[in-house]
């Protein structure tokens, strides 16, 4: 036994420019006597290294000692950063360790997505929910069913109980709050924008929805859908029950709930019967609540739910903050994702994408079987990282989404939490990369066929995420060539919501790509490999029929590698 590195992640989730960064590692002596060590931690951005500190460190026997580690603040508006840890002692083999952090300059610019759901009053001086999101860099918080009722937000006392019948603490909630803003993180608050209680309907059977058979509509036979037209009272109800949540509370945003129906419904405002058009009505109301909540808070976040989808098209230009899908069938396979995003990405003209894809294997699959979840979720999680979006899957304390209740979350085992951990720190390690929104993808365009600007070898392989092959994502602006690598192999199907056997290993996989321009760079990274540390990779160039061709293997892909060729 000897001292090690135990952990290491950065004292806030995101640093906004100009901001010192803390880096705190944490040293593990299971000796019986105090250990000598040196640890080394060299500042990495991409491939280059930009600063190096050394500093001999005596840790008390049987202790786990935090040293912080202090960079000065980074200039830079929009760049993630790795930091590549040593740790020696004489007669010890060398423990390396890594992390990574990312500044902005604004969190718009990388929301990554996370929730809490408990607020039950036992929460009270709890604070290992919201480390734990921080560790994976979650700077933008889901507070869900946190409120009083959906028509009543704020709560009349602190303990209470909501419409589902749990037992909850505004001081809880608040509480929480404040921890999120200590670690950088914004608090959103869940805020359904049509769902009223059913005693709320009774007495303003004029504010609500019906069918055209003239039933009322309802959700989960607890909820009653209201009439969200600019022309009902429930419309400026509701954003004034968004406004509480901001003055009284404390939130720093809304997140805007549907549930993806209705799509339309008929209103009976002052005895008037009307077809009302959803897709039209959002937007409208987006630009209201953003109006009438900017007034109480700068900086106001607002993310709305395009259930399934729908409707993108009509909401994702609206003033809210990101473009938020909750993935539902049909899209069921791994190219629908590349789809949903690709979409998103349009109609928000550069806004960030946020997919809630709950994986339901973390609650079906049995537990002599749950690596096949794990499998699913790193896999997921390459995809969406791969194509420029983010995931809401994690929670408080190792909380997976499964399903579309939050309450009902899943607990996953540290091994897996230090798996998913590696992708968070690699997409922010590299999410000036991953992110960059002068890429263009041109997987479809530039690869097979008599498309022979990138060719690849080693492997049978896909541009669009078939099971059983290597699935090429190939992204590229004029600096930078960027190329992911998703191995599906080991697997006969490609829906993104089952079990996952792990890939087989592809070793020496090639690729072959035309450059016009000199070659900077060209390196590799894999959050399976290294902890995501980048990888030099030699290269060839030579003449081929169509130009100049750079040559070059990448030695080995597990679930997810990444070439980079830069200009």
């Amino acid at each position: 036994m000897f001292p090690t590195i135990k952990d290491a992640y950065p004292s806030k989730a995101q640093y906004v420019t100009g901001e010192p960064v803390c880096i705190k590692v944490e040293l593990d002596n299971p000796l019986q006597h105090e250990a000598s060590v040196r640890l080394t931690a060299e500042l990495v951005s991409m491939n280059r290294v930009l600063d190096s500190q050394a500093c001999d460190i005596v840790i008390p026997p049987g202790a786990v000692l935090t040293h912080l580690l202090d960079f000065g603040p980074p200039d830079e508006a929009f760049r993630g950063y790795g930091v590549d840890l040593l740790l020696t002692q004489d007669e010890a083999e060398p423990v390396r360790f890594s992390t990574a952090f990312d500044v902005v300059s604004s969190w718009r610019q990388s929301p990554r997505y996370g929730f809490l759901s408990d607020f039950h009053p036992r929460e009270l001086g709890d604070v290992k929910d919201v480390e734990s999101l921080n560790k994976l860099h979650i700077n933008l918080v889901q507070f869900y069913d946190w409120m009083y009722r959906h028509d009543d937000l704020v709560p009349p006392e602190d303990t209470f109980t909501d419409l589902m019948g749990r037992e909850l603490s505004l001081q809880v909630v608040k509480e929480k709050i404040a921890l999120c803003r200590s670690y950088g993180m914004k608090a959103m608050a869940y805020g359904a924008i049509y769902a009223a209680s059913k005693d709320f309907y009774r007495e303003r059977p004029d504010w609500a929805l019906y069918y055209g058979n003239g039933k009322v509509i309802d959700f989960i036979d607890i909820f009653t859908i209201m009439n969200i037209s600019e022309e009902s009272p429930w419309h400026w109800h509701i954003i004034g029950e968004y406004k509480k949540a901001i003055e009284q509370v404390g939130f720093d945003g809304i997140h805007m709930d549907t549930y993806g129906y209705p799509k339309t419904g008929i209103s009976r405002l002052g005895g008037v019967e009307k077809v009302e058009r959803l897709e039209k009505q959002f937007p409208v109301l987006i630009e209201n609540t953003r109006e009438g909540l900017g007034k109480s808070k700068e900086d106001i976040g607002l993310i709305f739910n395009n259930v399934g989808n729908w409707p993108v098209d009509t909401v994702a230009a609206a003033a809210q903050d990101a473009v938020y899908i909750e993935v539902w069938n049909p899209y069921e396979k791994y190219h629908h994702i590349q789809q949903i995003i690709a979409w998103a990405q349009q109609f928000g003209h550069g806004k960030p994408v946020i997919l809630a894809a709950y994986l339901k294997p973390f609650r079906l699959e049995p537990p002599e079987a749950i690596d096949k979840a794990h499998a699913a979720a790193l896999l997921l999680s390459a995809v969406i990282f791969s194509h420029g979006a983010y995931h809401l899957l994690l929670g408080e304390n190792n909380g997976v989404l499964t399903q579309g209740y939050y309450v009902d979350y899943s607990v996953a085992d540290e091994a897996f939490m230090r798996e998913i951990r590696n992708y968070y720190d690699f997409m922010v390690r590299y999410v000036h990369l991953l992110y960059d929104p002068s890429l263009r993808d041109v997987s479809m365009t530039h690869v097979e066929g008599d498309n022979l600007e990138y060719v690849f070898g080693g492997a049978p392989y896909s541009t669009y995420g078939e099971p059983g092959k290597v699935w090429t994502v190939v992204r590229e602006n004029e600096q930078m060539k960027l190329i992911q690598f998703i191995n599906l192999t080991n697997n006969t199907e490609d829906y993104w919501n089952e079990g996952k056997n792990r890939p087989a290993e592809v070793k020496n996989l090639t690729a072959r790509v035309q450059v016009n321009e000199p070659v900077r760079s060209v390196f590799t990274a894999s959050p399976d490999i290294n902890m995501g540390r980048p990888k030099e990779l030699e290269y060839s160039i030579e003449e081929g029929d169509r130009g100049t061709v750079l040559s070059v293997i990448v030695p080995s892909v597990y679930q997810w590698s990444m070439l980079v060729i830069g200009h």
